[in-house]
């Protein structure tokens, strides 16, 4: 990849190269990066301390852990690129950063009297000279701090022209150093308020807040309430084809079980078949107590519409789990029901109302939730919290849900949650697959939206979804409420609710802002006095939340600026009928639909 960058008219025009930064994946060729530097440190770490020896290690102790060549790879291969003439490297290190990272000196950065500053945070400037040829910059540090550095790049003699070429990681475009500039990717909305003017202009490197876990080591290490075992657990339902013939079953093993398989048999015939599951194992590095699992997921095809299956997973010669049953899709459009949660974060709370949701509407045949399924999607062992308070709901109720902030965190992807679920793969091209998808129910078309990757690069997906269903009832989730009193979110309303009006979508569920809404029918921001007319917007919150303001909304038909909630929808012919509930099955809002 090579970038040419002309600084006599960076203001004018400027070629930025856009590669998708949804998910960090870095590539190189060189085998000692920092993710094999740290991964072998961790590894030798287990290895030497104890468990309380590994929560009191600091910077002193890593450093004088580590070998000459791996502090070589740490103090030069976070950040690295080439440039064609001499060149000043700015360095914009946090000022509430408690550990100046070690190679800053070392390698000769010099701190200037300079300050960059933006809506939150305050930077010292620190600047060093490289000659023509490759720059090659360290860790962010082995804290977690957030606010990691960035750069800008500027020729040391201005009458020449500057070419940045072979930027790694590459995932992240360059930009102009400026006012108003944003610098994280994951808070592209946290723009540059002070900028040097010896600095203005330049060449600005960007990044995400995520990069910051890339050497985590100081209390960085972490448990599983439950780790795992040679007895599959977290067993779980989604559906990622048609539901009338087909049903995924995944679950967890630990990391020397790799080998899966699901027995299952029509509650009604004797045969019992026997199907093999695909088997992904999953490191999660500083989870000391249960750094690796299997992740196995069976696809079951060719079952019988409107039939009830039961099943158990386990391995020809290890351990099977209970017995489990679903059921799939009738064929029939005689009317079904689903339950959908907002933010859930992996809550105990939430679990508990899961359960209790289940036992009151056994009916139902699916859950969602709209995103912020866990609180840090990196972690694995929220995960673990998540499906240990759900109990065994999803064993007999598929889960069909999208990814939150918290699930996609720091601008580091989802792939934990993608490890996680195994979802239908028809989303936008080019965009991460099972993070966008789309699925039909009887009569009813369900549109899951990844509200945290690009939106205008869905709207065209979505057009099309919605254009060419057939379905009486259409339904939209996404994380991000396009109604609420905190954030306007003016894009989704362009690029989304247009169509919405255009389509005529029934409701649109999120999450998010931590309280309940409904809204009257809407269309074109304007309230309809009838839903034939208009799109009703809902948000809910599976946990306790507290709101510190309490703002009027014109377009509100119901608020709660607390929760615990669930919603329970279910269609009948030519009506909807909706109802929020506490856990207790007390009915908060309620509204039915006749078409």
């Amino acid at each position: 990849m090579k970038l040419n960058f002309n600084l006599n008219n960076l203001t004018g025009s400027i070629l930025l190269i856009f590669i998708c930064c949804s998910a960090v994946r870095y590539q190189t060729a060189n085998s000692d990066t920092v993710k094999n530097v740290i991964d072998h440190v961790v590894t030798r770490l287990y290895q030497d301390l104890t468990v309380q020896q590994l929560d009191a290690i600091n910077d002193r102790f890593i450093l004088n852990f580590l070998t000459n060549d791996e502090k070589r790879t740490l103090a030069t291969k976070f950040w690295t690129f080439d440039v064609n003439v001499p060149v000043t490297v700015s360095l914009m290190r946090h000022t509430k950063q408690l550990e100046i990272p070690f190679w800053i000196k070392e390698s000769g950065f010099k701190k200037t009297g300079l300050i960059v500053k933006n809506e939150e945070y305050d930077y010292e400037v620190w600047q060093k000279d490289f000659e023509q040829g490759k720059v090659e910059l360290g860790i962010n540090g082995f804290d977690k701090h957030r606010p990691v550095y960035f750069i800008s790049v500027a020729p040391q003699k201005k009458s020449e022209e500057l070419k940045v070429m072979h930027v790694y990681p590459s995932d992240f475009p360059l930009s102009v150093m400026k006012k108003g500039a944003f610098t994280y990717h994951d808070w592209d909305g946290l723009v540059l308020t002070e900028v040097p003017a010896e600095l203005d202009g330049q060449i600005l490197f960007t990044t995400v807040r995520g990069r910051a876990r890339e050497a985590h080591l100081v209390d960085a290490f972490r448990k599983t309430i439950t780790p795992s075992s040679t007895k599959p657990d977290q067993i779980l339902l989604t559906i990622s084809d048609d539901p009338k013939t087909t049903m995924d079953i995944q679950w967890r093993t630990n990391g020397t079980t790799a080998g899966g398989m699901v027995k299952y048999w029509n509650e009604n015939e004797k045969d019992t078949l026997l199907i093999e599951a695909s088997s992904e194992k999953m490191e999660d590095r500083l989870l000391q107590n249960d750094r690796y699992i299997f992740r196995h997921t069976s696809k079951l095809k060719k079952l019988k519409p409107g039939t009830v299956y039961n099943y158990k997973v386990g391995s020809e010669n290890g351990v099977w789990s209970d017995v489990s049953g679903f059921t799939t899709e009738d064929l029939s459009n005689n009317g079904f029901s689903f339950i959908w949660f907002g933010d859930t974060h992996k809550s105990e709370i939430w679990g508990d109302m899961a359960q209790k949701s289940l036992k009151r509407h056994p009916e139902i045949s699916f859950f969602n939730i709209a995103g912020d399924i866990v609180s840090t999607g990196l972690h694995r062992d929220e995960w673990d919290e998540l499906w240990q308070h759900s109990g065994e709901v999803f064993r007999y109720k598929p889960l069909m849900p999208i990814p939150g902030n918290h699930d996609s965190q720091d601008g580091l992807g989802a792939e934990m949650y993608q490890n996680m679920f195994s979802l239908p793969e028809n989303g936008p091209n080019g965009l991460p697959k099972e993070m966008t998808y789309a699925f039909n129910y009887q009569n009813a078309l369900f549109v899951m939206i990844d509200a945290t990757l690009s939106v205008p690069a869905q709207t065209a997906w979505l057009e099309q979804k919605l254009k060419t269903s057939k379905a009486k009832w259409k339904f939209v989730f996404f994380h991000f409420p396009p109604y609420n009193f905190v954030e306007p979110y003016d894009e989704i309303r362009r690029e989304w609710c247009t169509l919405f009006d255009k389509y005529h979508v029934d409701m649109v569920m999120s999450g998010h802002m931590h309280y309940y809404l409904r809204t009257k029918p809407m269309n074109n921001g304007k309230s309809m006095n009838s839903p034939a007319k208009g799109t009703i917007y809902t948000m809910s919150i599976s946990i306790p939340g507290k709101q510190p303001e309490w703002p009027a909304e014109d377009y509100a038909v119901k608020r709660y600026p607390d929760g615990p909630l669930y919603q329970h929808i279910s269609m009948k012919g030519n009506k909807l009928t909706y109802k929020c509930l506490n856990p207790d099955g007390v009915v908060k809002d309620a509204f039915e639909i006749v078409k």
